[in-house]
């Protein structure tokens, strides 16, 4: 027996099977088919550089055979990775858990592993609940402030395309996926380049999730804000939920980029946050045939063949700005991310199967200090008054919209169509973004046009995209903790240390060994 690690294994995508597999890497090895016992594939990507003639699947393998071979040169012996251990707890302790995105959530399932129960408490609803006043929101124009594409079960990936890719590099990440399909993702997640999961199955997961801390003895409690703290000789002693004082050992902050009356709170109580770099724009959405079209050629249309992705990027170093795709969504949907009256945000979703028809992606430049008020909230402020300044062009969670054609070269263009809920209505999205913002947006827009085509003249703008990430970093020392304030944990995208869905459970495993080891 022996197992083998096989990397960029390239197939024509039209000859892809498990028989064609098994047969080239038997021959890359030297030996029969039939002496191959398993192939598993560890991750599968696309390569479409040479779409006009040919597209691979490039698969990386392990090659369990039932024999030993001389390992080739371009193989290698497989050694396991170490499993996810976490150090045992020599006391009892209770933390509380706020905010049930993947960073939460993840801190309780670390915690469960090594026997510590605890609370975790969220101002939204549960995640069936929520998506019936979400539905409303994008039907109706209603608006729960406490439940909403922002808070809720799940956090605000609930309502996203569920993409899993990170430019992290940790082992951890590997146990984060296999517990997300434990509980309901696509096995899928396992081995693909570019993993999904799909707002539909999102729900099933984070669902099963909340079953199971409730199963191994936590609490979970919804409808429930954090609405203050207590802290006293630098040390956290209570946390007032729902007008009640709680007083646990320990208490996580997982709340989401979208709790600024958190931040607010945070400021008062003497905890240290500084202001970040983050960006703002818009969303832009194309139909998914000229995505495809642009990224596999002739091949485009083949259902062997998923919705076709794209990032963009270009860097203006003079000016220190950045123009870039985020979120892109193919086969998706345009919705309302607001968790507020009178504040208007858009982002991105698609369901696992990815067939709206159309692509979506935001487009966004990178603001910093040079562009929103000083302090320490000025990014907020910032966000605020695009937001409100959105919601005034309607009166209501009604989007502006305008042609891409018409926001990039002032030309007259198709009838705006989206698939935005509840609606759009044409309006020069341009006066939404200080000047100088707005020409960094064309120019990158004109730029992307020329590595997909049609980028820059087709499609819509639906406005405005501002939550990208958190324009606040609540300080914290290499021990995890709010700086100067013992047993006080921020973590996540919410406390400026993620970005995304991994990398936000990521950071709430950390947290959970930094917790383990402080009582190990």
């Amino acid at each position: 027996m022996m197992l083998l690690e096989l990397q960029q294994v390239k197939v024509p995508f039209v000859k892809d099977s498990p028989a064609y597999l098994k047969s080239k890497v038997a021959k890359m090895l030297g030996i029969r088919p039939s002496e191959i016992e398993e192939l598993i594939c560890l991750r599968r990507a696309i390569d479409a550089r040479q779409k006009n003639r040919m597209i691979y699947f490039v698969y990386n393998l392990l090659v369990r055979l039932k024999r030993e071979i001389v390992v080739p040169s371009f193989a290698k012996l497989h050694q396991p990775c170490a499993s996810f251990l976490i150090k045992k707890v020599n006391r009892k302790i209770t933390p509380i858990v706020v905010g049930t995105g993947p960073c939460g959530l993840f801190t309780a399932l670390a915690l469960s592993e090594v026997g510590i129960t605890g609370v975790v408490v969220e101002r939204g609803c549960p995640v069936e609940e929520r998506v019936q006043k979400v539905e409303r929101l994008w039907n109706q124009g209603i608006i729960d402030e406490r439940c909403n594409p922002q808070f809720g079960e799940g956090g605000a990936g609930t309502f996203s395309d569920g993409k899993l890719t990170t430019r992290v590099r940790d082992g951890r990440i590997r146990w984060i996926f296999s517990k997300l399909v434990e509980f309901g993702a696509p096995e899928s997640i396992l081995w693909d380049a570019k993993p999904h999961v799909g707002t539909d199955r999102i729900r099933e997961v984070v669902r099963n999730i909340r079953k199971h801390l409730l199963d191994v003895g936590w609490k979970v409690y919804f409808g429930a804000c954090c609405e203050d703290v207590r802290i006293e000789d630098g040390k956290f002693k209570a946390v007032r939920v729902n007008g009640d004082w709680m007083h646990p050992d320990v208490m996580v902050l997982a709340v989401g980029h979208s709790a600024r009356d958190t931040y607010r709170m945070l400021l008062q109580r003497g905890v240290v946050l500084s202001s970040k770099p983050f960006a703002v724009g818009f969303r832009v959405e194309h139909p998914q045939e000229m995505i495809d079209k642009a990224q596999y050629g002739r091949w485009a249309g083949d259902e062997r063949l998923p919705p076709a992705t794209y990032q963009l990027a270009v860097s203006f170093k003079e000016e220190k700005r950045g123009v870039y795709t985020f979120c892109m969504c193919p086969g998706g949907y345009v919705i309302c991310a607001s968790s507020s009256w009178g504040k208007l945000v858009v982002n991105g979703m698609s369901y696992f199967a990815r067939d709206s028809g159309f692509a979506n992606s935001a487009v966004v430049v990178s603001v910093d200090e040079r562009d929103f008020p000083s302090g320490v909230l000025g990014g907020v402020y910032f966000q605020e008054e695009l937001e409100e300044r959105a919601f005034s062009v309607a009166g209501s969670f009604i989007a502006p919209s305008s042609a891409v054609r018409s926001f990039v070269y002032g030309k007259k263009a198709q009838e705006v169509v989206s698939t935005y809920r509840p609606a759009v209505v044409e309006a020069d999205v341009a006066e939404l973004y200080p000047d100088h913002l707005v020409e960094f947006l064309k120019k990158g827009l004109r730029l992307f046009g020329k590595k997909i085509k049609g980028f820059d003249v087709e499609g819509v703008i639906v406005a405005p995209e501002t939550r990208t990430s958190a324009p606040v970093r609540i300080l914290r020392g290499e021990d995890y903790q709010a700086l100067g304030v013992e047993g006080l944990y921020p973590a996540g995208e919410g406390a400026g240390y993620a970005g995304g869905i991994v990398s936000s459970a990521l950071d709430g495993l950390r947290v959970a060994e930094a917790i383990v080891e402080k009582y190990s």
